[in-house]
């Protein structure tokens, strides 16, 4: 649920540029006038920059209690709840997550990370095969095993020395996505890249 209030606006631009005293300024006199679940979302996770963990889960609990359908206020909850030890609930946060939102491959694998680092690891692998077959890294797979195996057959390695060239280097790139995309290291470096740290909303 996204605000039009002019301090929420004006804390976001803060919070984007690290001004987490002003944002939290901000937030704080947005609240004043409307309790809106994205702004204590928000809060908690400037709590979360300050290094209070008390006050970033107590926001991240009211967002979920304002909003309890939204599967994000449990996966925000689920990252404060990791980051101050309480890995079962959050687990239970992440599986809540995608109890309602079954299309949501950074918290399969999220959910995966946890289950992996408190010993469960058939449940660890089968949320990692989820979020990999959301993300359509299987079809990608084939599609460079398939461009591979067709340079190969044209030989393009015995034509000119530009064209040798450009096939090793295409090659290059294919053997370094295969590597990342085949290993389960190389998911979660995919992981972050795409979640580009803490998300906002």
């Amino acid at each position: 649920m996204i605000s039009n209030n002019p301090f929420y606006i004006s804390g976001r631009k803060k919070f984007e540029s690290k001004d987490f005293a002003g944002a939290l300024s901000d937030y704080n006199k947005a609240l004043e006038s409307e309790e809106n679940p994205s702004i204590y979302s928000e809060r908690g996770v400037v709590w979360y920059y300050l290094g209070d963990k008390t006050k970033s889960l107590a926001d991240m609990d009211y967002a979920a209690m304002l909003e309890p359908s939204n599967p994000y206020r449990y996966s925000s909850r689920a990252y404060i709840k990791d980051w101050i030890g309480d890995i079962e609930g959050a687990i239970k946060d992440y599986e809540k997550a995608v109890a309602l939102d079954p299309e949501d491959s950074i918290a399969f694998n999220n959910l995966g990370l946890l289950q992996e680092k408190q010993g469960y690891l058939d449940k660890a692998k089968s949320n990692y095969e989820r979020a990999d077959k959301l993300e359509g890294v299987d079809e990608l797979l084939e599609k460079i095993r398939a461009e591979q195996k067709e340079l190969h057959d044209k030989d393009v390695a015995k034509g000119t020395d530009s064209e040798q060239v450009a096939y090793r280097e295409k090659i290059s790139v294919f053997a370094l996505l295969r590597s990342t995309f085949s290993s389960k290291n190389g998911w979660k470096e995919y992981i972050d890249f795409i979640r580009n740290g803490f998300r906002i909303g």
